[in-house]
């Protein structure tokens, strides 16, 4: 069966259960991410600096949204493919098997706070008509993740877009 249109965007728009994330906000990861990125930042760090800031507390790096929700690489954790993955393995399987990320937005809401727990939903935003590219032939996909604590006050919204496409053999 060939690829359509309406194969493809019978994924759009259907959002995911919310997945729980794994590890609560914390010290070490705060202090781990802030070292990498040479962040100093005092609201990461500094108790007496963060108690007199309008959030009272240290915050997590907003950027660090997404290191709270992944999975570990060992267990691996069974669950049902999400429509990002639902989606690439529909790609997949006609022929687009490669996969380049070409951009990523995020909008921040509530400051994660240390015991916060981030979960997220998917869903698929948007999917390109077939496009021709210096790649190949391919789809550009966007996912939308809305990222919430345990709170369901949300955290960050996030637009993540790819180009799955057939590699080209250069000559």
């Amino acid at each position: 069966m060939s690829l359509t249109t309406e194969m493809l965007q019978s994924l759009v728009g259907i959002e995911s259960e919310v997945t729980k994330g794994t590890d609560e906000v914390c010290r070490p990861m705060i202090r781990h991410y802030c070292e990498v990125m040479e962040d100093a930042n005092p609201l990461y760090h500094d108790d007496a600096y963060a108690k007199q800031s309008r959030y009272g507390e240290i915050i997590a790096p907003p950027t660090q949204v997404q290191v709270y929700t992944m999975n570990p690489l060992w267990p691996k954790v069974e669950r049902e493919k999400n429509s990002m993955e639902n989606l690439v393995d529909l790609l997949k399987s006609h022929g687009y098997s490669s996969i380049v990320a070409t951009a990523q937005e995020q909008e921040y809401f509530e400051p994660m706070k240390i015991g916060d727990e981030i979960s997220y939903t998917l869903s698929v935003k948007e999917i390109s008509p077939l496009k021709q590219t210096a790649r190949g032939p391919g789809y550009f996909s966007t996912f939308l993740y809305t990222f919430i604590n345990q709170r369901n006050e949300v955290v960050c919204k996030q637009s993540f877009t790819i180009l799955s496409y057939q590699a080209q053999v250069q000559e």
